[in-house]
């Protein structure tokens, strides 16, 4: 039996500036089972991300450009329709990097069956997929957290953002969030349970702002957003501190990138400044899933999400997260 795939593909590439509507196509093909492809999965939801700006150039990253004209990727959840293999059975939830599309076939090696707890499968896009497992890296692979740190975290009511926050605050540190909107500073304090939050939209002096919420200075810094906020925080780490590069997304779209002008302060202060990549750290998967599981079970983290419907508004919901529109994980459902 033939079934139709409907898909978001890239028209063009986009080396500078915003991405805009005209940059995306939805387009359709036609999709068989076969013996390389012996799997039809219905995607429910679809994962929106930063890292994806990066594959919209063709510049070499550490994934490939998007093809143009063929369907995008990204993680995804999906329910198997029908199967020609003994591993899975329609019905079965999976995981996938198949994305930006409403159904698709693919080998059953490709997938990644889960068997989700009590929680939505979303969940598996969010803080049990790679948004909780990048900030449990973070902190405590890149970053060594200890208890009773001071800690910093810019874009902190984003999908990492919102998960570093919060286990932090499990293990006893002080927790400093910046993020984009009274309501999302709200969400910080009230529901995370943050020490200190504040609109940095509002705020006139960073360097000085960051100094009066902790005199002290940073252990940790979570970056989630470079530029100079970057620059600010480097200011106003602690000797030895360390900072976690993360995310870069208010340079993702900048013609004239920001550079750092304050690296004097890195050597006298010896600070660690360090990137990752989540890909480069899957084989601790298993270990973040069972200390995750357990913070959910114990209601010990909470998140948002920020939903947007049907396959044809994905690029609308990446352009919005972007532009800091989203509380939590930005999700399609399709």
């Amino acid at each position: 039996m033939t079934n139709i795939s409907k898909y978001v593909a890239l028209e063009e590439y986009i080396p500078s500036g915003d991405p805009q509507l005209s940059h995306f196509k939805i387009r359709e093909e036609k999709i068989n089972i076969d013996n390389n492809n012996n799997v039809l999965v219905k995607n429910e939801w679809i994962s929106v991300d930063p890292y994806m700006r990066a594959r919209m150039t063709e510049r070499k990253n550490y994934k490939p450009p998007f093809v143009l004209n063929k369907p995008m990727e990204g993680a995804a959840i999906g329910k198997v329709i029908e199967s020609n293999t003994s591993t899975l059975s329609p019905g079965d939830i999976v995981k996938s990097d198949y994305g930006w599309r409403d159904q698709f076939v693919a080998s059953n090696n490709n997938l990644i069956k889960i068997n989700p707890i009590d929680v939505p499968i979303q969940t598996y896009l969010g803080p049990l997929g790679f948004t909780g497992h990048t900030a449990y890296i973070g902190l405590f692979r890149i970053g060594a957290l200890k208890e009773n740190q001071t800690v910093l975290v810019s874009s902190a009511a984003g999908s990492v953002g919102s998960i570093v926050c919060q286990i932090a605050k499990i293990k006893g540190c002080r927790v400093i969030a910046s993020t984009g909107s009274d309501e999302k500073v709200n969400w910080l304090k009230n529901e995370l349970g943050v020490d200190e939050a504040f609109n940095y939209k509002k705020i006139d002096n960073l360097v000085l702002h960051l100094k009066s919420l902790a005199p002290e200075g940073y252990d940790l810094y979570f970056d989630n957003v470079g530029g100079e906020f970057l620059e600010s925080a480097i200011f106003r780490m602690k000797n030895y501190g360390k900072i976690v590069i993360c995310g870069r997304i208010s340079q993702m779209n900048a013609t004239e990138p920001h550079g750092l002008k304050n690296m004097a302060h890195v050597l006298v202060k010896r600070l660690t400044i360090k990137g990752f990549l989540i890909f480069d750290h899957l084989e601790d998967y298993s270990e973040f899933e069972n200390e995750m599981k357990n913070w959910i079970l114990n209601k010990k983290i909470k998140w948002k999400e920020t939903i947007v419907e049907g396959i044809q508004n994905a690029p609308s919901a990446f352009m919005d997260l972007l532009n800091g529109k989203n509380i939590g994980k930005m999700l399609v459902k399709i």
